[in-house]
């Protein structure tokens, strides 16, 4: 029988970093009210809370000073002795503490990976004459002690080799510095990663994230209780599939797509070495059309970010410069090889073309702002899958038209709202018999033309 919980927490322990006699290692297993772990796509590392009964002089006794490591191992419901998560994270600061009687108190205590704690106290000064991607592994495994995989990062950073010079950074600081000025061909973010389930770090592009399929494509997560059958296997399916909040955040503002550039833009950059300058019009219908073309995006899906069919004035709404966008850079500061500012240029049907990566990544970056949505449902699909962000999920939700063919469930749908998303963040909470997640999820498309349930 399954365990009823979803989750067990395995073990708990915290490893004191005081030198004593006695034992150094303390379980606070049975004294956790509620753990949280959180991860990002766009965080390299792991956090974590945990409220814990302090009645055994957890501050005063074990003289706790925010320096200890706690050992975390949870497995999933399926099989309670075999760990799913297993994570050393670092007491960063106690949050709150509240007394429940004169004797106990409820601690509030933040912590983070292991390498966070390592980097507060690095700076580096160091020059790299590599793709940005080598010196971010570099960095990563020399000064921190993780290694970082190239997992769903398919092609090599556009901007190719290039020297660089670390400008006395934190360690962490430095590899977002440079993660910062990554792109794809298509001007598609890059993001160095962590997630709950290995002790690695990950590099991928939303480009390669984007043509991962869809986990759930069989069993789509629903707002709705109305596609379920009502059967004894539905039902036990329903932990699955069934969400229980929803938000929807920035919905459709367009207006402030519009008013930062997104939708269309001028963009001039002036080489200070040659004195020439370069200006060409940005516009998201581009960025999308090469979504399209590379597959990023489904054919048989319609993007959401834009009306392309809007025209103001008589033109096109995307065709008007929202911003214009000035950068100054010069070319041969390091002879053969380029900057950190340097643009790249790409070689498309023979013909050496500037490709205004820079200012597409923020474009992108900005549209990603737009369709977001937070969820919250139960945790037992995050965990035993091991969905991290960075997975593509679909979702379904119904029409708010009451007048509609509820009999035929795909009739029945909202097409616009309804769609695959991407996740950007979770956060899974476990307390007692409960695990629950909150996502944060963006949609770049609708729902594939050919899509049946």
């Amino acid at each position: 029988m399954l365990n009823q919980s979803r989750f067990t927490i395995i073990n708990a322990d915290i490893i004191l970093s005081s030198d004593t006699q006695e034992t150094n290692i303390v379980d606070i297993r049975d004294n956790i009210l509620e753990l949280t772990l959180f991860e990002a796509l766009t965080k390299s590392y792991c956090d974590a809370r945990i409220v814990m009964i302090d009645d055994f002089g957890f501050r005063t006794d074990l003289s706790i000073q925010g320096t200890e490591r706690v050992n975390l191992v949870v497995a999933d419901g399926n099989d309670p002795l075999k760990g799913v998560i297993t994570k050393t994270f670092f007491i960063s600061k106690i949050n709150d503490a509240e007394k429940i009687n004169e004797r106990s108190e409820v601690l509030s205590i933040d912590l983070v990976e292991e390498h966070v704690y390592v980097n507060a106290m690095k700076q580096i000064s160091r020059s790299y004459e590599s793709t940005l991607e080598v010196a971010i592994k570099d960095i990563s495994l020399r000064d921190l002690g993780k290694t970082v995989v190239e997992t769903d990062f398919f092609d090599a950073s556009a901007q190719g080799e290039r020297k660089v010079i670390i400008p006395y950074l934190s360690p962490l600081e430095a590899m977002t510095w440079l993660t910062q000025r990554m792109t794809s061909r298509t001007g598609a973010p890059i993001y160095v990663h962590s997630d709950l389930y290995s002790p690695y770090l990950y590099i991928s592009s939303l480009e390669s994230l984007m043509q991962i399929p869809v986990l759930n494509e069989k069993l789509p997560l629903r707002y709705t209780d109305a596609t379920a059958a009502g059967d004894e296997e539905t039902e036990a399916l329903k932990i699955y599939y069934q969400v229980a909040e929803f938000k929807e955040v920035n919905a459709e503002d367009s207006l402030a797509l519009y008013e930062e550039g997104a939708i269309g833009s001028s963009y001039t950059n002036i080489d200070a070495g040659t004195g020439q300058a370069f200006t060409s019009h940005i516009s998201v219908r581009d960025i999308l059309d090469d979504f399209y073309t590379n597959g990023i995006i489904n054919n048989t899906s319609a993007q959401s970010i834009f009306d392309p069919s809007l025209n103001i004035g008589g033109k096109p709404s995307d065709e008007y410069d929202a911003l214009n966008i000035h950068q100054v850079t010069s070319t041969k500061t390091y002879n053969q090889f380029k900057s950190y500012h340097d643009e790249s240029q790409l070689i498309e049907d023979n013909v050496l073309l500037e490709s205004r990566l820079k200012i597409k990544n923020k474009v992108i970056r900005q549209i990603m702002r737009k369709n977001v949505i937070d969820i919250e449902m139960d945790g037992a699909l995050f965990l035993e899958k091991k969905i991290s962000p960075g997975r593509r999920l679909r979702i379904l939700f119904l029409s708010p038209n009451t007048q509609g063919d509820v009999r035929d469930v795909n009739k029945s749908l909202d097409k616009r709202k309804s769609g695959d998303y991407m996740l950007m963040n979770t956060a899974h909470t476990m307390s007692q018999d409960r695990h629950r997640v909150s996502a944060r999820m963006f949609k770049l498309g609708d729902l594939p033309s050919d899509f049946t349930l």
